[in-house]
C-alpha cells in the first residue's frame, strides 16, 4: 500500500537561505566571464523562472542571487526567479544580479527580464488590509505579519504519487511554501530546498516528478483564513507533502 499524506503546517517566520551551493565544475579563471542564460526573456504575471549560470562555478563558490527593481532589492532563495503576482503596465524590467563569494573569483553576472502586464487569476481578491503586491518578484508585502489565528485545511485533495517514483522506490518529504490568500484559495506554491544533515549546506536533490505532485496538490487545497487583529489577511504557511511507499 502507498500512501501521500499532508502533515503539518506553521506560518513563515523566516526567509529561506540567501544562498545556494554550485553544482560540480573545474575551477574558472579569474577572467572567465560569467553568463546568466534564461529560458526565455518575457515572462507573464505568477511565473517561474529557472536561472542558470554558465560556465558553473567551481565547487566550494558560494553563489548569491538577488533581484532589483529602482531601489529595492530582494536575495532569493535559489536560482529561481518568480515574477510578481500583478504586473502593471509600465513595470520596469526585473534586474537580476548573481555574484560569487570565493575571493578567488571576481566576478558576476546581471541580466534584465521583462515583465508582461498582467495578474494572475482572482489575485485581486487575496490580500487583506495593509497588504499589497511585490512589484519586483511573487510576494506580498508586507511578508510578515503578527498572525492570530493560522489558515486550517477545509478541503483536501489527496497527493497522487507519481508512478515513475514509485517504481524507483522514492520516499521523500517536499516542503511546500503557499500563499493563502483572505478567500483561502492559494494563490501560489513553491517546493524549498532540503538540506542535508550535519550542518552540510548541500541540497538534497528532489525528485522532479514529487515536486510536481507537491506543488499540484497543495494548489487545490482550500483553507480557514488567517486572522490578524480581527481581520482576514493573506499569509505565506509552510505544507509539508509526504510521499511514502
Amino acid at each position: 500500500m502507498r500512501s501521500a499524506t499532508i502533515l503539518s503546517m506553521t506560518a513563515l517566520s523566516f526567509l529561506a537561505p540567501l544562498t545556494r551551493p554550485s553544482s560540480a565544475a573545474a575551477t574558472p579563471s579569474v577572467d572567465d566571464v560569467y553568463h546568466i542564460v534564461l529560458p526565455r526573456r518575457a515572462v507573464s504575471a505568477g511565473e517561474q523562472v529557472e536561472l542558470r549560470l554558465v560556465p558553473p562555478p567551481p565547487v566550494g563558490v558560494r553563489v548569491h542571487w538577488s533581484v532589483a527593481s529602482g531601489a529595492t532589492r530582494i536575495w532569493l532563495a535559489s536560482a529561481v526567479y518568480r515574477a510578481p503576482y500583478v504586473i502593471p503596465v509600465g513595470t520596469p524590467p526585473a534586474k537580476v544580479n548573481v555574484s560569487l563569494s570565493d575571493p578567488g573569483v571576481r566576478t558576476g553576472a546581471t541580466t534584465e527580464i521583462e515583465l508582461v502586464p498582467g495578474s494572475v487569476p482572482e489575485a485581486e481578491d487575496c490580500l487583506g488590509p495593509g497588504q499589497s503586491f511585490s512589484t519586483v518578484l511573487g510576494d506580498i508585502v508586507p511578508e510578515f505579519a503578527q498572525v492570530d489565528v493560522l489558515p486550517e485545511v477545509i478541503r483536501a485533495v489527496p497527493p497522487e504519487y507519481p508512478k515513475s517514483a514509485l517504481a524507483r522506490g522514492i520516499e521523500e518529504t517536499i516542503m511546500v511554501r503557499a500563499l493563502v490568500c483572505r478567500t483561502g484559495r492559494v494563490l501560489g506554491a513553491v517546493a524549498l530546498l532540503s538540506s542535508a544533515r550535519g550542518g552540510d549546506e548541500q541540497p538534497i536533490p528532489q525528485d522532479p516528478k514529487l515536486v510536481e505532485a507537491a506543488l499540484a496538490t497543495v494548489r487545490q487545497y482550500e483553507f480557514s483564513p488567517a486572522l490578524a487583529s480581527g481581520q482576514v489577511i493573506a499569509v505565506w504557511i509552510h505544507v509539508p507533502v509526504a510521499f511514502r511507499r
